[in-house]
């Protein structure tokens, strides 16, 4: 079975380049611009991962994070925060939020299919 990648990114260049890379390795990706929109999203589709951005209108990464760990249909699903927000403090408040990763931008495409591939159970 497909698995699903939901990327949450206010940068659509970014949320672009993502989505080519994982739906050229088979994944389906759904997408939106901000975080009320990904929340939403997310309820609907139920992905395998999320890959978010912190810096979005509306809800922060943060937030979502925090409200898809609370949410007990969705708590399961794995969170990627994916930032240009490089401090240590950042990353310790993504982690202390519920985030299984944390990876800074700029970032390497490959690393990021790795990374994917291994939150999804997928390794190569």
């Amino acid at each position: 079975m497909t698995k699903k990648i939901m990327v949450i990114d206010d940068e659509p260049y970014i949320a672009r380049v993502i989505k080519f890379k994982l739906e050229q390795e088979g994944y389906t990706v759904f997408s939106a611009n901000d975080g009320l929109t990904g929340l939403e999203k997310i309820k609907l589709e139920k992905p395998d991962l999320v890959l978010l951005d912190v810096m979005m209108p509306g809800l922060t990464g943060y937030e979502v994070c925090q409200k898809i760990k609370a949410d007990p249909q969705l708590s399961g699903i794995p969170v990627v925060i994916l930032t240009a927000k490089g401090q240590e403090r950042d990353r310790e408040e993504g982690l202390s939020v519920g985030a299984s990763d944390y990876i800074t931008k700029p970032f390497s495409p490959n690393r990021l299919l790795e990374l994917v591939r291994n939150m999804v159970g997928e390794n190569t």
